[in-house]
């Protein structure tokens, strides 16, 4: 991909320290505030055991910067979530796990040219300290078949049994085994922790475990450095999961959460992103995710731009993708419009480009002109409340904008126009009002189950569009199976009257089927991340822009 000089995504870059940095010890407990120049960085020294929590918070006053925790050479520590705590202003909690006892560094680097001033203040808390009158009971409700052969070796007294079990488990993340005597629809999973330092529990943290933590604690092969949990998922799982050992209380996490140091596979992919990673489940018939991950033989042009609006009274950024070998005299070409415009073009989120530039370099899909459009009040604009405005932007103003520099078509069947989660909703909602402008929705999980402020029911597009005419507009709906679970959340009385994303999906499909609209309709063992959406765009792609 050729992006244009100034992408916002480069910047980070610039805040990784400067070869010429100070250095200090760090007392524990004792904040220190010291001046740092523009551009450059302060390291501070510390020693810590095993297991120890080391935490506190870190202030930034005068520019923006980061706090990156690294070990004694001066790497990332090993298994950190996150990569850097990003500063400006308001001072934030900053900490980590030490993985082994040793000595650490916390870089304190300022970004751009402005000087600084940073206060920072850490404390150490040894394991056995945090953990004092913390028990948790584990739900197994599951078992694998190799963890049930551990145990029996294990208590037969096989000396090598458990060195062989981590031999055997070593680079494959999470243990994958079918289930006897059943069809292939589902299979158990077992994630694997083992223990380095003195252990109490391990949580893992799914996009499920989010509503049910507590369902997710592992148990223990007894006297061994094996903890395990062993879940019943369907073929084709597709999630990011961290593992946590030594939560205390929920708010650890944001320093415990580690990922799984048996599995390479990482979302974002980069092992130089400054943004946090997560490890990655895959199972057999997992979405394609070969449009997204596959190096294009040609590449399309990717302007960063802005959109000022009159109408909304404000300014912001988009980003214009031309496809390989665009040319206005081949023109006009068809459009599509995607809210969350940074996450979809962004190389460490959902990376549409690459899924562009592969699928047209095939003939697969026509070449399109793609406007990725950012919000600057996005739950109210990918809502209820401020759709309709937004549309409006979008049709009188933003449209005409677009085809005054670009050869786009004027026919609605040409443009699409869509959107993950709440963005989903919204292009929904902008068909629904404006179908002689977009007769294409393409929705990545969209927020159907919202509610208006003040509403008594979920889905009010879904009536909306029973009550409305069929207009000529054709639906790209996809979810994930684990998405359907928000409803957990929520106290009981407030519960039985909601619909989780997975529920809101079908409901809007079974509408729209019934008003006699044309529907592509996906689902798979995904959750409501951009690992998921990455793969699936394709899948939108080619339903509503085959050649």
């Amino acid at each position: 991909m050729r992006v244009t000089p100034g992408l916002a995504c480069c910047v980070l870059l610039s805040w990784i320290a400067s070869p010429s940095q100070a250095q200090e010890a760090l007392k524990y407990g004792s904040p220190v505030t010291r001046a740092i120049a523009g551009g450059e960085s302060h390291i501070y020294t510390l020693v810590a055991d095993a297991g120890d929590l080391i935490s506190g918070t870190a202030q930034l006053m005068g520019a923006e910067g980061t706090v990156r925790f690294l070990d004694g050479v001066g790497e990332p520590v090993v298994g950190m979530k996150v990569r850097a705590f990003y500063l400006g202003g308001m001072a934030r909690r900053v900490g980590f796990v030490a993985p082994t006892t040793g000595r650490y560094q916390v870089r304190v680097a300022v970004g751009g040219t402005r000087p600084a001033t940073s206060t920072l203040q850490l404390n150490q808390q040894a394991v056995a300290t945090r953990m004092r009158g913390v028990v948790v009971a584990p739900k197994e409700v599951n078992r694998s078949n190799r963890i049930r052969l551990l145990f029996q070796d294990v208590e037969r007294g096989r000396a090598d049994a458990v060195t062989e079990f981590w031999r055997e488990m070593a680079g494959k993340g999470p243990l994958i085994e079918t289930i006897a005597g059943t069809d292939d629809d589902d299979t158990l999973v077992t994630f694997l922790w083992r223990a380095r330092f003195e252990t109490y529990n391990v949580l893992v943290g799914w996009p499920m475990a989010a509503f049910r933590g507590d369902d997710y604690y592992m148990s223990r092969v007894l006297n061994t450095d094996v903890w395990y949990k062993t879940i019943r998922l369907h073929r084709g799982s597709r999630f990011t999961y961290l593992l946590s050992p030594n939560v205390a209380q929920p708010s650890d996490r944001l320093f415990t959460d580690q990922l799984d140091p048996l599995n390479p596979r990482r979302f974002p992919d980069r092992s130089d992103a400054m943004v946090d990673s997560s490890s990655v489940l895959d199972t057999a018939g997992a979405p394609d995710e070969s449009w997204a991950r596959r190096s294009p033989t040609r590449l399309g042009t990717v302007e960063q731009a802005s959109f000022k609006s009159e109408l909304l009274k404000n300014e912001r950024d988009m980003w214009v993708y031309t496809p390989p070998g665009y040319a206005a005299a081949s023109g006009p070409y068809p459009l599509l419009v995607l809210f969350d415009g940074y996450t979809y073009v962004n190389a460490d989120w959902i990376n549409a480009t690459p899924t562009l530039d592969n699928l047209i370099n095939d003939g697969r899909i026509r070449p399109v002109v793609v406007c990725f459009l950012n919000s600057v009040n996005r739950n109210v604009e990918l809502g209820y409340a401020g759709a309709d405005t937004l549309g409006a932007a979008i049709v009188r103003e933003l449209l005409p904008a677009l085809r005054a520099k670009y050869s786009i078509s004027t026919v609605a069947r040409d443009l699409v126009i869509g959107g993950s989660s709440a963005g989903g909703l919204a292009a929904g909602l902008i068909a629904l009002r404006h179908p002689e402008a977009f007769g294409n929705v393409l929705s990545q999980s969209g927020a159907f189950r919202l509610r208006p402020e003040g509403g008594a029911e979920p889905n009010l597009i879904a009536q909306m569009f029973a009550a409305a005419a069929r207009a000529p507009v054709r639906f790209y709906l996809e979810t994930g199976l684990y998405e359907n679970v928000p409803s957990a959340g929520l106290p009981l009385h407030e519960m039985v009257l909601d619909e989780g994303i997975t529920g809101g999906n079908r409901h809007l499909r079974d509408v729209l089927i019934a008003k006699g609209y044309d529907v592509t309709y996906r689902e798979s063992a995904t959750a409501h991340e951009a690992v998921h959406w990455r793969a699936t765009l394709a899948e939108a792609l080619l339903a509503l822009l085959k050649p």
